[in-house]
């Protein structure tokens, strides 16, 4: 992981950097939201790597057919009826990386759909709602 540990030290120096600069340009609007936009993009490639990490230790843990718990999140917000699009946002990540999720999720499963992947998270994943 001395590759990880060196992409982790790189954004974490990219993160300080974006908010010194961001320091220094506040009077410069376009420069803070360019800055900001940076400062967003790097957070994210840390938490695609944390979730990289996370899949690659939960499958040598539990064995290649467990969900990780990013994809048991995802599900959980497919389950509640987000977009792509809109699980992305929420949860700082690029809506390919949703994509990649959901593909894993699909194959782990068996679903061929969200609808059906849905279904199976309510059945047999997600922790059981009591009634109210």
């Amino acid at each position: 992981m001395a590759c990880s540990d060196n992409l982790k030290r790189t954004l974490g120096e990219l993160h300080a950097t974006i908010e010194a600069y961001m320091a220094a340009f506040r009077a410069d609007a376009a420069a803070v939201r360019a800055l900001d936009e940076l400062r967003r993009l790097s957070k994210a490639a840390l938490n695609e790597l944390s979730d990289a990490e996370e899949e690659e230790c939960l499958r040598d843990m539990k064995g290649p057919r467990a969900l990780t718990s990013r994809e048991l999140e995802i599900l959980t917000l497919i389950v509640a009826g987000l977009a792509n699009k809109e699980i992305a946002y929420r949860l700082g990540i690029s809506d390919r990386t949703v994509q990649f999720h959901i593909r894993s999720i699909f194959d782990k499963t068996g679903a061929r759909s969200r609808t059906e992947a849905a279904v199976l998270a309510v059945k047999n994943f997600l922790p059981k709602q009591k009634p109210s």
